[in-house]
């Protein structure tokens, strides 16, 4: 009789992968071994209680949580929306009834892939989070199950804020197409028009377009869905008559609670710099405009001794594969110094 499968999802194969973490691959018997099937790079599969922790972080996550997914390990193309999606609303009834050829809203046609391109080539990549434990933690027999957990959370909130770096600020070749980017190679820019003040409502101006007619605002429908990303290297100015729009509420105090404007609000470094004239100050990202495309599923950890990590240390190397950009490029857009 043939040896009966174990499966990612059953106890013992997390008791199996128990063993690998503090032991290696050695200390695995064939049956096992084979089980969990270890790669040449050493590399195993984690168990489908692993990959259910990632799917329960990212539901916490406040951009993570918003953004559309989807599990396929196929690349394939998706074209750019280059028009507001409120035009595919409204259309005549009449038009519809008698198939007189309605008029919708169409993507960009053409064959431009890239980083302002018609279309986004989804091919996964490769993101990776790592982290040291010391061989006598491995060692406790007593703590095995601790130590398990201690990894699991380690390496999935490593790997989750990566993917969430990756979705604001990814450079798009060998990382997810980070929206601040998209906005930027999109021109999908504005100026507060002023160079001293950059109040919120000077923000808010620009964002609605009130101050130039010639800016593309953000629509409607991406503002109420937005969040605002604030350009952390404004800390590095302490002046709120300079830099207020860390100040919103006009009396110099700080951002009360999560939001600005009603938007969830989240700091992320936009440069390198305290913003000079033409930096952004703000960018507004409608997640649910966003496509992640990932294989969490396939969530693998390699273990190494302590000829790649420290003396008398181990390293694990988590990774997942995805991939991710805007769908509509009137979905993200970049509040500038003037």
């Amino acid at each position: 009789m043939g040896e009966t499968k174990i499966t990612r999802d059953s106890e013992q194969y997390s008791d199996i992968y128990r063993t690998f973490l503090r032991r290696g691959a050695r200390g695995l018997t064939d049956v096992e071994a084979r089980a969990l099937t270890i790669s040449s790079g050493g590399t195993a599969l984690a168990p489908t209680a692993w990959s259910k922790y990632i799917d329960t972080e990212i539901a916490e996550d406040a951009i993570l949580s918003r953004v559309q997914k989807i599990e396929t390990p196929t690349a394939f193309n998706l074209p750019i929306y280059a028009e507001d999606a409120t035009v595919n609303t409204n259309v005549a009834e009449s038009a519809l009834g008698t198939q007189s050829s309605p008029t919708f809203a169409k993507p960009v046609q053409g064959s431009t892939s890239g980083t302002s391109g018609t279309y986004y080539t989804f091919a996964q990549k490769k993101v990776t989070a790592w982290v040291k434990v010391s061989n006598e933690l491995l060692n406790d027999s007593k703590g095995a199950q601790d130590v398990e957990e201690f990894l699991r959370r380690a390496l999935v909130d490593g790997l989750i804020g990566e993917v969430g770096r990756q979705i604001l600020i990814g450079n798009g070749t060998s990382e997810c197409q980070g929206s601040f980017n998209s906005a930027k190679g999109y021109s999908r820019t504005a100026s507060t028009g002023v160079a001293t003040t950059n109040t919120m409502k000077d923000v808010i101006s620009a964002v609605w377009g009130s101050t130039n007619s010639a800016l593309s605002p953000l629509p409607y429908e991406s503002w109420i869905n937005s969040v605002a990303v604030i350009n952390s290297r404004l800390v590095a100015s302490f002046d709120p008559s300079f830099f207020p729009v860390l100040f919103p509420s006009f009396r110099g105090t700080m951002v009360n609670g999560t939001t600005v404007e009603g938007l969830p609000t989240v700091y992320h470094r936009l440069g390198a710099t305290t913003p000079a004239a033409g930096a952004t100050l703000v960018h507004f990202f409608n997640p649910a405009q966003y496509l992640l495309a990932h294989s969490f599923g396939a969530f693998s950890v390699a273990r190494y001794s302590e000829a790649a990590a420290d003396t008398n240390e181990t390293i694990f190397v988590a990774s997942i594969r995805c991939d991710g950009s805007i769908t509509n490029k009137f979905a993200v857009l970049n509040v500038n110094r003037a």
